[in-house]
């Protein structure tokens, strides 16, 4: 973090703890490229296709769309969502608690504010980079039919900070260095999201008293934008109630997280 110290502005800070993130992910890397890149992808092949062969005779269920062309966008935003979730559980317990690499961060100049938006930018780096990756797999693949997939990446960008966010301050909320609540976040919070906000089937195949529970979850919003736009079916209003709706989301989550990221480290 020397490069810190030589730096004025708030922004250069941030950017600062960015890099700091991207020079130590460079150890690290391997780990995550299965999560981020090849899992995806496989579910892709695996549902979008193979499966999809199996059920392309009811398009019309699925708003004219092969099923690979209506997983495939909801496989991107979960992905942009795992990736966003994972990247502020256990990496932000360990610069609070276990390594309390964030404690000798706040010894340079940067202040606890630069050093949450630093993190939450390396964050949108890493959901950007897997949602590209992703998206352009998918479009060699055929289940992309429309040129405004590419601002799709950017839809996932969205879709994956609205989750980071809120369970980076979750994380910096904990006491005592108790990761245990992160699995039971992943078993009983993401994938239930995963499974029923609307990647794999049109949440109208939902009971009735659980479709309005699916259309009030960041996923099912970010699954819509993706979806409009790999589809070229976006429309103006929704796609900006979608894109308001998520955005408040990133800004109370990071609001929040910078409150307990002050409690957590300068008590």
């Amino acid at each position: 973090m020397s490069a810190v110290a030589v730096t004025t502005s708030s922004l250069d800070r941030a950017l600062s703890v960015t890099e700091w993130h991207a020079r130590s992910y460079k150890r690290t890397w391997r780990a995550t490229i299965t999560t981020a890149f090849l899992n995806p992808v496989f579910f892709l092949l695996s549902v979008g296709v193979l499966l999809g062969k199996l059920i392309d005779d009811d398009q019309a269920a699925l708003g004219g769309l092969s099923y690979v062309e209506f997983v495939a966008p909801g496989l991107l935003a979960a992905t942009a969502m795992q990736t966003g979730a994972n990247d502020a559980m256990w990496p932000v317990m360990a610069g609070i608690k276990w390594l309390r690499t964030y404690h000798a961060v706040l010894a340079t100049p940067v202040r606890v504010g630069e050093l949450v938006l630093g993190t939450m930018g390396w964050a949108a780096i890493r959901v950007l980079s897997a949602a590209v990756i992703f998206t352009v797999v998918a479009a060699v693949g055929g289940a992309i039919v429309s040129p405004w997939a590419i601002l799709a990446p950017f839809a996932a960008l969205l879709c994956g900070l609205a989750f980071n966010a809120p369970i980076t301050a979750f994380s910096a909320s904990l006491e005592g260095g108790d990761d245990g609540w992160f699995p039971a976040l992943n078993r009983f919070v993401l994938i239930p999201m995963f499974l029923f906000a609307g990647a794999f089937f049109p949440v109208s195949q939902l009971p009735d008293w659980l479709e309005p529970v699916a259309w009030v979850t960041p996923l099912w919003h970010g699954i819509e934008l993706c979806r409009g736009l790999t589809a070229g079916s976006i429309e103006a209003l929704p796609a900006i109630v979608h894109v308001a709706y998520l955005s408040a989301i990133v800004v109370v989550g990071t609001l929040v997280a910078v409150h307990f990221h002050r409690r957590a480290l300068l008590k």
